[in-house]
């Protein structure tokens, strides 16, 4: 039946651009049948502009779902295809058709970015965005319709870049963008019935970003599901940990291995945060299986996310030994971390194995409070120096942050005052 919708002859184009004006339509699929409907689109050459702008929705969805650089890659260029198709008409379908594939290819790589933690996405996606404006203002009666948003996506910009450089005044100035897109697609379903899918996505999106402020501006007050650990108080912990496992019991396995890794990894932190309010080293075990279920989710190389929750994870492993004193329990996960560093260093992912320094930064600290063994903070600081190095050159700024405050730490301790 989904074959059936999605695909066919020119007399089921009506129907397959109708995913484009409804995109929940997409959540529905199961990945697995998505990349087989991708497969199943006729060759660029035979491909009409909107049929290019549902294969680019198509893909991009794919590889958001999975983290899979290739398919990202695939989306932006059949947005590009659509664009050079009507490039140079000026009748108000074309402008459309024209402004919507450059706002696909400025949501391609803002999702790069996001994914893969690329600078350049964003810049790329300022470009393209620009050109869509400009289109659109040079032909205002093709603003509507199901192409428009470019207000959205300049908020979306907005946010990205914000969160990027911790720029709390910026944060706020965005909030008020996606206050006012919010009230004028609030406006636009009333009126037309059109865009619910888009105004629920707007009211996440400014809800992410209200979280992240709070979490990186320590202000209670703004956060959501970063309460618990704000505030130490063990209730908000434990319901953070029932609403991550009900999200990860809601995503079919296969249908968004990404957004089961995020709440698998959101369990595990949840977990551990409530171990330590509640003084209970027990509970460090289903956070190390939670995050073990997200690393099975996410690809082997190349995602920030994996690298994210590697490290998490060996957070976490070292706070049970310490908590429990088990110096055993260290010298496994040493054992653990150098096998992974010596397969790593071949393996083409040296974010991964930066992280691993970091992880085993983190056991030699560790260790050096446990039995005062005068060699520990040396190793810590060399396994840091070289992960810093690694994170700085890809641009990498939580991750050096990480890093540098635990250098800063490890060398406080080499160098008491």
């Amino acid at each position: 039946m989904a074959r059936e919708r999605l695909g066919g002859g020119h007399g089921e184009q009506d129907r397959r651009v109708s995913v484009l004006a409804e995109p929940a339509r997409l959540e529905l699929i199961d990945l697995s049948l998505l990349e087989s409907l991708v497969g199943d689109i006729a060759p660029p050459g035979a491909q009409r502009p909107p049929r290019l702008l549902e294969q680019c929705v198509m893909l991009r969805e794919i590889a958001r779902r999975n983290g899979q650089r290739p398919r990202l890659i695939q989306a932006a260029a059949a947005a590009e295809r659509a664009a050079r198709a009507v490039h140079g008409r000026t009748d108000p379908d074309a402008i459309r058709i024209f402004a919507a594939a450059r706002l696909q290819q400025a949501l391609c790589a803002l999702e790069r970015s996001r994914l893969f933690a690329e600078e350049e996405g964003l810049s790329d996606a300022r470009v393209h965005l620009s050109t869509a404006e400009r289109a659109l203002e040079d032909f205002p009666r093709a603003s509507g319709g199901p192409y428009s948003g470019p207000s959205l996506m300049r908020a979306r910009l907005m946010a990205a870049t914000a969160l990027a450089g911790s720029d709390s005044a910026a944060m706020a100035a965005t909030l008020k963008v996606f206050d006012a897109a919010i009230i004028a697609l609030d406006g636009r379903f009333r009126s037309s019935g059109a865009g619910l899918h888009e105004l629920a996505l707007t009211r996440c999106e400014r809800a992410e970003l209200v979280i992240s402020m709070g979490q990186r501006l320590k202000e209670a007050s703004l956060l959501l599901r970063a309460l618990g650990e704000c505030t130490g108080e063990g209730h908000l912990m434990k319901a953070a940990a029932a609403a991550f496992r009900a999200a990860l019991d809601a995503v079919p396995v296969g249908h968004n291995p990404l957004d089961r890794a995020r709440a698998a990894h959101g369990l595990g932190l949840a977990l551990q945060g409530l171990a330590e309010v509640a003084g209970d080293v027990r509970l460090y075990r289903p956070a190390l299986f939670a995050m073990d279920r997200a690393l099975i989710e996410l690809p082997r190389h190349g995602l920030p996310l994996r690298a994210a929750v590697a490290h998490d994870r060996a957070a976490c492993l070292a706070r049970r030994a310490e908590r429990s004193g088990d110096l055993g329990a260290l010298a496994e996960a040493e054992g653990a971390f150098k096998a992974e560093l010596i397969e790593g260093r071949g393996a083409g992912d040296p974010v991964a194995w930066a992280v691993t320094q970091v992880a085993l930064a983190r056991i030699y600290e560790v260790r050096a409070d446990l039995s005062e063994a005068p060699g520990e903070p040396a190793k810590a600081a060399y396994a840091l120096t070289e992960a810093l190095e690694v994170f700085a050159e890809r641009g990498l700024k939580s991750l050096s942050d990480v890093a540098q405050s635990a250098l800063e730490r490890v060398r406080g301790r080499r160098n008491p005052v």
